[in-house]
């Protein structure tokens, strides 16, 4: 609404009468102004603060300036410098308040009140990139003060984003939003060469034990055999077999010495092939998985073809197949092991580039069911993965983090066993973390 000044009635100048013999006609009455626009609005309170000002503020100047330099004609040079000066002052004011009314204007257009905070791009800190050797029987020991624990999701958030530089722009399954199981702890580890986080969901009445892992190198991602030689008749538990090699992450194997069957890989040789019904997985040097069906190869001499081109550091011979190229297999039959009937499971998935997660389902508290394959794969499918395979399930099927059991295995005891797959720190004993 427009502004109306009041006066008061007896300062104003009394008009002469005027006689009229005829009333004119009323003149329509104008229309009531329109509601100015926002953008309209928002010009005038330019016109009204900047440009009103800027005007003031220059002739001030100026006239300033000719105060000084009147009568005094030796001052002229003087006067030039200083006029440029004003003009200078005059430009950089103009073009300062000129920014803020285009800002006022952006504002108005978008409907802020203000702008976000310009983002400030951080840098990837410095460190050293680590390999360890592939002959090696044990990795460097982890720094026990990068592990630790939390009972909440949310409280993984600075975690996660301390861990960005090894995620290196790839996104986790584990989520700070995640549902867990509410009788259990989330478990993580981070340095400069390795990030992990250990937790728990419930699905079809089973509790799923997820381990999610990105290293920096592909020889982070490590098989050990019992006594680091192939085909040694000792056995181990799984806690015992990651506490000899500093395993930061550790799951069991195939138990490649209890069955004989599928393609036995170990530092890119070829040890023994049953190729007739296996499925068979194969991690390559730089941590990708392949698979190989049944039937597919069936001589040493098949597989170590397969290995050469391939560039293969190690196998797995348990199975089925779970997800190949993000695509969900099903199976109606299975030469190897049960699949139609409830079982505990366990399994390998790669999600993406030197990004992995092991699982387990197990029953646990009040939970006491246990997955078929199909289910188990369903489930698996849902992360996003990229590749999955069945390791050994039963018994056999465990999870171990800082050489703690973090599943319940079946009768809730861990069965000795030939082999684990491992993830290790790369950084060497005394070498710097991440933070």
């Amino acid at each position: 609404m427009g502004y109306k000044p009041k006066y008061a009635a007896g300062s104003r100048k009394r008009e002469p009468d005027i006689i009229r013999t005829k009333p004119e006609p009323k003149k329509p009455a104008a229309p009531p102004p329109k509601e100015q626009s926002r953008a309209a609005r928002i010009a005038r309170i330019v016109l009204t603060v900047i440009l009103v000002p800027l005007c003031g503020f220059a002739t001030v100047k100026l006239l300033m300036n000719m105060v000084e330099t009147v009568g005094r004609p030796k001052a002229a040079t003087v006067a030039k410098v200083k006029d440029k000066a004003i003009l200078d002052d005059f430009d950089a004011y103009v073009e300062k308040r000129m920014s803020q009314a285009d800002s006022g204007l952006t504002l108005a257009h978008l409907g802020l009140t203000e702008l976000p905070e310009p983002t400030v791009e951080e840098t990837e800190p410095v460190h050293e990139h680590y390999t360890i050797p592939e002959d090696a029987l044990v990795a460097p020991k982890p720094d026990q003060s990068c592990f630790g624990k939390v009972d909440s999701p949310a409280e993984m958030e600075p975690i996660l984003k301390k861990a960005k530089w090894i995620l290196d722009g790839q996104k986790t399954y584990f989520q700070p939003t995640q549902q867990i199981y509410s009788d259990s702890w989330i478990r993580y580890y981070l340095d400069s060469s390795i990030f992990a986080v250990t937790w728990q969901e419930v699905h079809d009445d089973s509790v799923y034990t997820f381990s999610e892992i990105k290293v920096e190198d592909a020889s982070q991602f490590r098989r050990h055999l019992a006594d680091g030689t192939y085909g040694s008749d000792t056995q181990y538990l799984t806690t015992e077999m990651a506490e000899t090699v500093n395993a930061v992450v550790a799951s069991a194997g195939d138990f490649y010495r209890f069955r004989n069957f599928g393609a036995v890989v170990y530092q890119g040789q070829a040890k023994r092939v049953e190729g007739t019904y296996a499925e068979t997985c194969y991690i390559d040097r730089s941590g990708d998985m392949h698979f190989t069906r049944g039937g597919e190869v069936l001589t040493t001499q098949a597989v170590q073809d397969f290995v050469d081109a391939n560039d293969i550091n190690f196998s797995l011979a348990f199975g089925p197949i779970l997800v190949d190229n993000y695509e969900l297999v099903e199976h109606t039959w299975y030469g190897v092991g049960e699949i139609t009937e409830g079982y505990a499971r366990a399994a390998l998935c790669q999600m993406d580039e030197l990004h992995y997660i092991v699982v387990t389902a197990n029953t646990t508290g009040p939970h006491q069911s246990i997955p078929t394959v199909a289910q188990f794969a369903n489930n698996i499918a849902a992360t996003g993965c990229r590749m999955a395979y069945c390791l050994d399930g039963g018994q056999t099927a465990s999870i171990v983090m800082n050489n703690d059991l973090v599943n319940r295995p079946v009768y809730g005891q861990q069965r000795k066993i030939s082999d684990i797959i491992y993830f290790a720190t790369a950084v060497p004993e005394g070498g710097s973390d991440n933070g």
